[in-house]
């Protein structure tokens, strides 16, 4: 099948001009993911970040163990109506407004409480009470440290790191504490997530 030369560049351009748009209002990042190869794309101080792909490539191991968590936190917090709990396609938009985006991030997993839940068609212009991050071995260990730094500074109350290679759950508070999960161990939902427990060795099972 042949190329339309001419249509690929006519999209490049396009994809371009796109980008180089400032402020980045929501309607100009919503244009961007839909180009196939920039739907993953974040913002960091008003910039676009994520154009390394290894980065964001979702294997198997990382589509099963979100599928795990989506299934427990969500059969849980809508039995109990304690609020929402979002997939990995759900933009937060921690700091910024729909004409100027500064902060937008998209966490594998998001929970908001129900005082919280605001229904939009859009971004959500507030940050999750719970973020949770499957790490994979390409991304960088200051990308992470910044992720988990920008999601506490801007309220989430808790933020869940998943670790399958190490087979851990490090979980992360606001006032700087941090508590490791193995398998064998048993993550309480405690006052964020009432009667909510989660069994370690289940999230990492083949």
């Amino acid at each position: 099948m042949a190329v339309n030369t001419t249509q690929v560049q006519k999209e490049v351009r396009a994809i371009i001009a796109l980008l180089m748009k400032r402020p980045i209002t929501e309607s100009v990042a919503v244009e961007v993911e839909t180009y196939e190869g920039f739907e993953h794309l974040e913002i960091v101080d008003g910039q676009w970040v994520g154009f390394d792909e290894d980065e964001f490539m979702a294997g198997e191991e990382h589509g099963r163990i979100e599928f795990k968590l989506l299934l427990s936190l969500g059969n849980h917090v809508q039995q109990q109506h304690l609020g929402m709990v979002y997939p990995g396609d759900t933009v937060f938009v921690l700091r910024g407004s729909p004409e100027d985006i500064q902060l937008k991030r998209r966490p594998d997993i998001a929970f908001v409480s129900r005082a919280r839940v605001k229904p939009s068609k859009g971004y959500i212009y507030a940050a999750p009470d719970l973020a949770v991050e499957i790490i994979s071995p390409s991304e960088r260990p200051n990308d992470i440290r910044q992720k988990l730094r920008e999601y506490l500074e801007h309220g989430v109350k808790q933020v869940w790191q998943i670790f399958p290679d190490g087979q851990e759950i490090v979980i992360h508070l606001p006032d700087g504490t941090a508590r490791t999960y193995r398998p064998g161990d048993v993550i309480d939902g405690g006052d964020l997530l009432p009667g909510f427990q989660l069994d370690v060795t289940a999230v990492f099972a083949e």
